[in-house]
């Protein structure tokens, strides 16, 4: 039997969201989907920097997946907010979407982390590996589709990149488990792959030609931001960027397919199942 009855889920309309939602739905558990601009019979207004909207989302839920708000580098004062409001309401479970990248007491959502572990009943934190969807959407998706190019920071470092559908599956795993571990899971693809390989099989998939750029941090950090990127976040994915280069994550783990019951989707099936998506 699933220990949550009703889910609200914050970036619910996201790359992991929807795969949260979607699942959850299939168990027969009653999701509220959180969006500043709802649509549909399940959505409810919500903005994580109006407090005035977290009574009417918290109303009867039991179980919340927290998503940080897109573009906040420190993420922690509002969202503890809502942590410890939702606790009072009686709210047990949580499933923070966090990084691999990023530690408990890291910044971001490391600090998050430490709330959950210091005030939370029943939590886990998920820290997948880099998505496999950069490269179909932002900046990633944007330079094949235009430029048949992928610009990083990271050389030669292969990374186990893994597909938001099985983060999304696993984190709607976490709300429906018997127990949670009251600890972080490093979620990864099957594999570990450089940015030379990745061009490679999605050139095959595609068929056409797609290369990689290899740039330092700064020079990544200016393209960043010539597309659009705040400066402080664009020398954030920067650093973060280069931070691969050493080779943190070219781990691997079995924790979705321990979760979930089916091993993570490969980068090569991830592939060939997305390739309309680099048309130009």
């Amino acid at each position: 039997m699933a220990s949550v009855t009703k889910v609200l889920v914050t970036g619910g309309t996201g790359k992991t969201g929807r795969g949260v939602v979607r699942t959850l739905e299939s168990q027969g558990v009653a999701v509220r989907t959180a969006s500043r601009h709802p649509t549909g019979r399940n959505a409810v207004r919500f903005d994580w920097m109006d407090e005035g909207t977290y009574d009417a989302a918290l109303d009867g839920v039991d179980g919340i997946y927290l998503v940080a708000p897109a573009g906040v580098l420190d993420p922690a004062p509002v969202m503890s907010g809502l942590i410890e409001r939702a606790i009072a309401r009686g709210v047990r479970r949580f499933v923070l979407l966090s990084s691999s990248a990023i530690p408990m007491d890291g910044p971001a959502t490391g600090k998050v982390h430490r709330v959950l572990a210091d005030c939370a009943p029943e939590w886990v934190v998920l820290q997948p590996s880099w998505f496999m969807q950069n490269f179909t959407v932002a900046h990633h998706g944007d330079s094949i589709r235009r430029e048949r190019k992928i610009y990083s920071a990271t050389g030669e470092a292969p990374i186990a990149f893994i597909d938001a559908d099985d983060i999304g599956e696993t984190g709607a795993a976490c709300l429906c488990a018997d127990q949670l571990p009251n600890d972080g899971v490093i979620l990864t693809g099957p594999r570990a792959h450089t940015y030379d390989e990745v061009a490679a099989l999605i050139s095959e998939a595609s068929g056409a030609r797609v290369e990689h750029v290899r740039l330092n941090q700064e020079q990544l950090a200016r393209r960043f931001n010539a597309v659009g990127l705040p400066n402080d976040y664009a020398e954030l994915l920067a650093q973060l960027d280069a931070f691969l280069a050493g080779g943190s994550e070219a781990r691997t783990t079995d924790h979705v397919a321990v979760l979930t019951g089916h091993p993570a989707r490969s980068f090569k099936a991830f592939a060939q199942l997305n390739r309309d998506s680099w048309k130009a």
